[in-house]
């Protein structure tokens, strides 16, 4: 319960529950965290940390058994996967939302989700057992809560905050698990009134399908025109039944279906077509997906034996004959490449290979790092920095690959070293097949793609009524990126149709208390294990990985550390604890300013000022030696130590700094002063009334309300005055008052 540094390079812990006090050379000789104990205080959990380790020792005998324990923690730490580095890159929360003053609490996984996913909430309500409310919160933003739940690149993961503790919540897993076990009770949603509005979608795909769903929700009509014969674009025809089974993509089209989309198969679009579309509907959904695949311009790619990487997959899905030999080549980092990788490998039987070229290096390929790993994993080589220039032919057939060694230069366009070739290092790789997946193109044809360009964040083109997205508007990307595209598309079209539709699911989660929030940002707790078919079972299509069982995903789920209600990292990983967190009651102040009107002053409506969270972060600047490491955990693009309010705790310190707040104590009121570039304020709190001195003015506020009382025009030069920094003073000296009454 106490820190004590005495200076000596050791750190005293004295524990008050019947344990005996521990230095720390006696809990690295214990041999239970020789290193971890000590790095782990400037990681989140912080100090709290500690309490689990004791929790851990107790029972063992630290004095006598120091040796053997030791032994038993070093066999134990060398054959142990928690301690192996796996992961391609380093671990990062940070996202891009910037860090705001006040209301900084967000869940990075759903920052960083494409289709804004609700995550917290259905991890409480699966950690709770209540499956059916937890797929309800899913269906609410996704209708393809089977397909991703098996095949998502989960980006969520890779900004979880359990990252800087142990490894992030098995998020899609959870998701898999109660698309299968939670729609059984799942409420059924009613068809809505028909609005009038009709919508034609061009192309059946996740994006498309996505769109239509929510506009058919909402009252619209929805019409998708597809040319195949069956819906789900390239999920449904190239996904491989290892990584995506059939059924699962179409139990999720059969429930969009039903929810009064309709389906026109066989439906070429050319330019005659959409213009009887445009016509013919109030709104135009263009969601073609990237069905081209990219031409390698190297010599010899005509050749017998090279084959097109969706044709492949194709073929392969609707069980045709793919063409391929029993020595496979594929070039590429992508996606397709991956699934073309391991579709081959199951397919040029025990004796064959399969090999995969690429010009960068394994960390810098664009496919989802699961897929890279379970390539890896299912023995197919990787050659990286190594760049394909030939297809060697003998009677027209493709017999080898020569290549050439690349190294890493100077960085790209894309932010990374572009790979560079070095002179005479020229190899050949002998095959039979050769699989160029290095990307896809769009086949848009039947308008001008010059017209289809959008604003940054929306998804109208330059022809009013005509919306784009997905993959018609990325270019090649992922299922969730066109999931999302095409519910936030619907928004916005349903926005331009003059009506309201707020897919944001409104659940009343209980909260749990900060003290419970703080004793679980204090522990380790590890995930559970995803059951795999073994590495010796491969060489077939079956689904590799199993759903979690409901025990499984309960455990899993209660990992959530639901940073949705509270952040914190910033103190617990402060060494020095200069940030305070208080609470506060939201607000909602309609604020007045000053203004001059012709010579005379006057109070006019100015705008609202708004609190909507609980839990407020303060900078203690006095205790701050700026080493940034707040920075580095923070789940923002921000830096608490530089964007959070400072205050200060001595008046000196408060006067040397160009801005910040500073707290007077007096006997019978309170003070709290501020400076910035624009102004030097003073707040003052005195028989239960506010008044605020800044730009000339001193003006009396209601406390409850910050409506203007009255107010002084204490400089000649005085011309107006807002109250928006008033209200900001006002939060700040709560947590001013907070800080010192702790």
């Amino acid at each position: 319960e106490m820190l004590q540094n005495d200076f000596n390079g050791e750190l005293d812990i004295t524990f008050s529950a019947g344990v005996d006090a521990f230095n720390i050379s006696d809990v690295i000789a214990c041999g239970l965290y020789p290193v971890t104990v000590c790095t782990d205080l400037l990681k989140p959990g912080g100090y709290g940390r500690l309490f689990q380790y004791v929790e851990e020792l107790k029972g063992s005998n630290v004095r006598t058994g120091s040796i053997n324990n030791l032994k038993h923690y070093s066999s134990q730490t060398l054959n142990d996967e928690r301690y192996k580095k796996t992961a391609f890159h380093e671990p990062d929360v940070k996202t891009g939302r910037p860090l705001n003053y006040f209301d900084c609490i967000h869940a990075p996984c759903v920052d960083t989700c494409p289709a804004s996913q609700n995550i917290p909430d259905y991890m409480h309500f699966t950690a709770k057992g209540d499956f059916s409310s937890a797929f309800e919160v899913i269906m609410h933003t996704n209708p393809f809560p089977h397909t991703t739940g098996m095949i998502c690149d989960h980006l969520c993961q890779t900004k979880c905050t359990r990252v800087n503790y142990d490894s992030p919540v098995l998020i899609r897993e959870i998701k898999r698990f109660n698309a299968e076990k939670g729609e059984g009770n799942h409420k059924k949603t009613g068809k809505k009134i028909s609005s009038g509005f009709k919508v034609a979608i061009v192309g059946a795909g996740p994006s498309g399908l996505s769109c239509a769903h929510f506009l058919a929700l909402a009252g619209l009509e929805a019409n998708i025109y597809e040319t195949k014969p069956k819906p789900g674009g390239m999920v449904s025809a190239a996904i491989p039944s290892f990584r995506l089974t059939d059924e699962a993509i179409d139990l999720d089209i059969e429930k969009i279906k039903k929810s009064g989309v309709k389906i026109h198969y066989g439906k070429t679009i050319d330019k005659k077509a959409f213009g009887q579309l445009s016509k013919d509907n109030d709104f135009v959904y263009i969601a073609t997906g990237a069905q081209q695949s990219s031409k390698l311009q190297i010599k010899g790619i005509e050749a017998q034996g090279v084959l097109d990487p969706l044709e492949f997959l194709f073929n392969v899905k609707e069980k045709k004959p793919a063409g391929l030999g029993t020595h496979v080549v594929i070039i590429g980092g992508g996606n397709t490449a991956m699934d073309a990788a391991r579709t081959a490998y199951r397919l040029v039987g025990e004796h064959g290979k399969v090999t995969i070229v690429y010009r960068r290096t394994i960390k810098q390929m664009p496919a989802d790092t699961g897929e890279i790993k379970a390539v890896m994993e299912e023995g197919i080589d990787i050659i990286e920095l190594t760049a394909p220039i030939r297809v060697n032919t003998k009677n027209g057939k493709a017999i080898s690959l020569s290549c050439c060694r690349m190294e890493l230069g100077e960085k790209d366009n894309s932010g990374r070293p572009s790979p560079v070739m070095i002179p005479d290092s020229e190899f050949n790789l002998n095959l039979d097949t050769v699989i160029p997946a290095i990307g896809q193109d769009l086949a848009i044809d039947f308008i001008d793609v010059n017209l289809l360009k959008t604003k940054p964040g929306f998804y109208e083109t330059q022809i009013s009524g005509v919306f784009i997205g997905g993959d018609a508007m990325r270019g090649a990307s992922t299922a969730i990126n066109a999931i999302g595209d095409g519910r936030k598309a619907a928004q916005e079209i349903i926005k331009k149709a003059g009506m309201k539709f707020d897919p944001a699911l409104k659940n009343n989660r209980p909260h749990i208390t900060l003290s419970n929030h703080m004793v679980a940002r204090a522990k380790k707790v590890n995930p559970v294990n995803i059951n795999e078919t073994s590495l010796l079972n491969r060489k077939n299509f079956k689904l590799v990985s199993s759903t979690l069982t409901k025990d499984e995903a309960i455990k899993e789920a209660s990992r959530c550390l639901l940073c949705d209600e509270v952040c914190n990292i910033c103190t617990t990983v402060c060494p020095n604890l200069a940030f305070h967190s208080y609470e506060t009651v939201p607000v909602n102040y309609k604020l007045q300013k000053i203004i001059n009107k012709g010579g005379k002053h006057v109070i006019i409506e100015d705008n609202p000022f708004e609190i909507n969270q609980k839990y407020q972060i303060l900078h203690i600047a006095d205790w701050c030696n700026e080493c940034g490491n707040c920075s580095t955990f923070c789940p923002t693009s921000g830096s608490p130590y530089k964007d959070k309010p400072h205050l200060y705790l001595s008046k000196d310190a408060y006067n040397a700094d160009d801005e910040g707040y500073y707290l007077e104590n007096k006997e019978d009121e309170l003070i709290l002063y501020q400076k910035s570039k624009e102004r030097k304020s003073m707040l003052t709190l005195k028989n239960k009334m506010l008044s605020y001195k800044a730009d000339g003015f001193l003006v009396t506020l209601n406390p409850s309300t910050l409506r203007i009382i009255t107010f002084e025009n204490r400089e000649k030069n005085a011309r107006e005055i807002s109250l928006q920094n008033a209200a900001e003073m006002s939060i700040i000296l709560q947590g001013a008052k907070s800080f010192f009454k702790y």
